[in-house]
């Protein structure tokens, strides 16, 4: 195992400690033939927090499990559970607890995924895929990440990661706890760094690596420094730091807005970018665009479909019988896009007419649009 975060070897084995916990677990369970660890951890440049010498990971551990036995999404929760509760973690994630006010022990998971050995060579053209090739490292088992495929990240994966903050940032609003809201400000403007550097096609793998690339290009210098900022706090989140936190929180929606904007009308070309234009753009429009760089075919409607009939599944299995999303060929997670940003910029009204065309039950507006969007976000879909 290598380097964990960017300050020394007492934080490292904090980290490594949990990890040959977990591992042990993970090899006794499933068998893999290797496991990878990604996300910041994996970059070496994992959040923690040190307060009187106890050293504590913030945020999560994100894992693969590669190997020739498919391990099931029923298997892989009950690893995420039995593993943070191991190392002495709640387990839980926040986006699926809108509701909850935020505790960095219940909320603290490991997110294990799986990948097929005979799929390493052949992953879709992704960020994630990316970040695994080269911003990643092996912490059991076969060093597979030669294997995996070179990738050109697309724009629709940079629209991903925006709504995905939206989410975030919508979440946090009005949370008494103010390291959630910093969590989630510093991983605003290191995902726009993402965003930016994707539709300008020129993306990397860790964050100091990103936000020092997006010095070179010509964006707002505000927005530059802000990252710089941002990629800086997220190794040592400090809430103390921030004298203003709703005034930071307040701008980073704003950048937020901004990037978005920016990406649809530099890559869609989109004229109307006022907030019920851009919905009527994803919603009728980006479908047929959003989904093409991920398919061999152009034939949009399988595929859309089935992450709709998937999604749909999910939530009748919570109790949340979702029917009108299956009388369409377009992707559910698009449309609930729509309402999230509708509500995040203001537009409450509109917000609940689109989502309206997904569920009739709309109130409270907010929790309903979390929730939802919510179990969107958490499938394993890769």
């Amino acid at each position: 195992m290598g380097q964990f975060t960017v300050f020394g070897k007492k934080e490292d084995e904090k980290i490594r400690e949990d990890l040959r916990t977990i591992t042990d677990i993970i090899v006794r369970k499933t068998s893999p033939i290797s496991i990878i660890l990604f996300g910041g951890f994996g970059k070496g440049e994992g959040s923690i927090e040190i307060k009187n010498s106890k050293i504590k990971p913030i945020n999560d551990y994100d894992l693969y499990i590669v190997g020739k036995r498919k391990v099931s999404e029923d298997e892989l929760d009950s690893l995420r559970i039995e593993c943070s509760r191991a190392i002495g973690r709640g387990g839980l994630d926040f986006v699926e607890n809108p509701e909850a006010e935020y505790d960095k022990d219940k909320f603290f998971h490991a997110d294990i995924r799986f990948i097929h050995y005979d799929k390493l060579g052949r992953l879709p053209p992704m960020q994630r895929t990316f970040e695994l090739k080269y911003g990643s490292q092996v912490i059991y088992g076969e060093n597979v990440l030669p294997k995996i495929n070179d990738v050109k990240v697309p724009v629709s994966d940079a629209i991903r990661i925006l709504f995905n903050k939206m989410d975030h940032l919508l979440l946090s609003k009005f949370q008494k706890n103010k390291l959630i809201k910093t969590i989630y400000i510093y991983k605003a403007y290191c995902d726009l760094a993402s965003a930016l550097l994707i539709a300008e096609n020129d993306f990397r793998a860790t964050y100091r690596q990103k936000a020092e690339a997006i010095q070179k290009h010509d964006f707002p210098s505000r927005l530059k420094k802000k990252i710089l900022w941002a990629t800086e706090l997220r190794m040592k989140p400090d809430p103390g730091k921030i004298k203003d936190i709703n005034k930071e929180w307040e701008e980073a929606v704003y950048w937020v807005g901004y990037v978005f904007k920016f990406i649809l009308k530099n890559s869609f070309r989109i004229k109307d970018d006022s907030w019920k234009g851009i919905a009527r753009f994803v919603y009728n429009k980006l479908p047929y665009l959003y989904f093409s760089p991920y398919l061999k075919s152009q034939i949009l409607f399988p595929l859309q479909y089935y992450l709709t009939l998937k999604y749909c599944l999910l939530c009748w299995k919570k109790g949340e019988i979702i029917i009108k999303p299956l009388f369409s060929w377009r992707d559910v997670g698009l449309k609930l896009a729509v309402p999230l940003f509708l509500y995040l910029y203001g537009e409450e009204k509109e917000a609940e007419k689109y989502l309206k065309k997904i569920t009739s039950r709309t109130k409270p507006l907010k929790e309903r649009i979390l929730y939802l969007y919510g179990l969107y976000y958490l499938q394993k879909i890769v």
